[in-house]
């Protein structure tokens, strides 16, 4: 840790004026306080990142002391952080900065992040019982459920889509998933491993966020590498595209001495990725009924896009391939 950094930030847990010659908002988290870049007086720059969601308090701390030492350099190396007994209204990190991060979606980063993505999920999760067992949205369990329990509005949300799902269709997904979570071990997930939380750094692919992470199953992480949708970070995935990555990602983990049944692993994906495409579009549509929105509507409306595509996709390779 860093000697110096205790007096770059306050005891109210705030960028210290009289320590720093410059500041960069980078981005605001989810309870409006952002993510910044400053300066210091003898001109090194650094990332100071203060507790974004309270539901995450000590989390991304933990990840750095206990996880990501374990990984290549694949992060931003933790710098210093507040005390663990302080509030979490007044906690911190500070970060290295890395410079610009390039969000880059070319098929070789999403390659090298699947790659990268079996290293961690072959760590010893099973020694962590800090971490829990579900990120910010609900498990993929509750998601099925919450569409079932809203089957009219499901079925509408289907129809206006051209697609429609039997009762056997959905017994079919039901059992993938149930299937999945019973044979698919827990591993550590990033648990939120969306575009904007890749990038490329000089030609190194960087990981950051790790705030979210949590144990789940891989699922939880590949959809989020493959296909999750996020307004500010639009993509476009093909089948092949898709393919090539989970692909790589098992190849990856036979290296490493794990093997899964690849066509049940293909489709306990699809069933997966149909759940949380669903629960997704009912998630944008709310944020576009909403006054207060901070997406800009088009962007909304370029998410659920892609989201439909995806779940188009995926129930063409599970019903009729």
């Amino acid at each position: 840790m860093n000697k110096h950094a205790h007096g770059w930030v306050t005891a109210e847990g705030t960028l210290n004026e009289q320590a720093i010659t410059s500041r960069e908002p980078l981005y605001k988290g989810m309870n409006a306080r952002y993510v910044e870049r400053f300066t210091v007086h003898n001109g090194e720059s650094y990332i100071f990142k203060p507790l974004t969601n309270l539901g995450q308090h000590g989390r991304e701390r933990w990840i750095s002391m206990h996880v990501l030492s374990l990984l290549p350099s694949i992060y931003p190396r933790l710098i210093d952080s507040s005390d663990e007994a302080i509030a979490p209204e007044q906690s911190w990190l500070i970060y290295e900065d890395l410079g610009p991060l390039v969000h880059d979606l070319q098929e070789d980063t999403l390659l090298s992040a699947a790659a990268h993505m079996a290293e961690w999920h072959t760590l010893w999760a099973s020694h962590w019982d800090e971490l829990p067992r579900v990120g910010q949205k609900p498990s993929i369990g509750n998601m099925l459920q919450e569409l079932w329990d809203s089957q009219k509005s499901t079925d509408e949300l289907l129809s206006k889509l051209g697609m429609t799902l039997s009762a056997p269709a959905w017994d079919e997904i039901r059992t993938l998933i149930q299937t999945a979570d019973k044979e698919l071990p827990l591993v550590l997930c990033h648990g939120d491993l969306h575009p904007g939380n890749m990038a490329d750094v000089n030609g190194r692919l960087v990981i950051i966020d790790w705030e979210h992470a949590h144990l789940n199953t891989p699922l939880w992480d590949l959809y989020h590498l493959v296909d999750l949708s996020h307004p500010l970070f639009p993509r476009h995935v093909t089948p092949q595209l898709r393919e090539r990555i989970i692909q790589t990602y098992l190849n990856e983990l036979e290296q490493r001495g794990q093997r899964a049944e690849r066509i049940s692993f293909r489709r306990w994906y699809a069933a997966y990725a149909i759940v949380f495409s669903l629960w997704m579009l009912r998630l944008i549509d709310s944020d576009l009924q909403k006054a207060d929105c901070v997406w800009p509507e088009e962007q909304l409306r370029n998410q659920w896009n892609e989201t439909a595509t995806t779940l188009e996709q995926c129930m063409n390779q599970l019903f009729t391939e």
